[in-house]
């Protein structure tokens, strides 16, 4: 009872944790967006439209944050499994898959610029 107690608190950790990294990710689009015309922050009407160059480097600058913080994320379930593999509670590592499959996918499906 006591491991299935300890294994639940593992995953609602690993939710918050997933949560909050979507919640920042979401926020990422918004960084230097006032002066970027990017169709998702600043609407482009041709009027001081940045350079292609700017631009990717903006969204490269956005991509790097939300990667690096994937990179965090997975970095962090990790540990836990690691920890938790070293220390024979081993549903504990086997439930760090699911979170680290959500970090990988979501890692790969983020873009940096919303499509309208």
């Amino acid at each position: 009872m006591k491991r299935a107690a300890t294994i639940g608190a593992v995953l609602v950790g690993d939710l918050l944790l997933l949560w909050l990294t979507w919640s920042l990710a979401g926020q990422v689009r918004s960084l230097g967006g006032e002066q970027f015309c990017d169709g998702y922050t600043v609407w482009c009407d041709g009027r001081g439209d940045v350079t292609h160059a700017e631009w990717l480097e903006l969204m490269n600058f956005r991509s790097g944050v939300v990667h690096g913080l994937s990179a965090a994320v997975a970095f962090i379930l990790l540990v836990i499994a690691a920890v938790a593999w070293r220390h024979r509670r081993r549903g504990i590592a086997f439930a760090q898959v699911l979170p680290l499959l959500l970090v990988a996918v979501f890692a790969v499906a983020w873009k940096p610029y919303m499509s309208v």
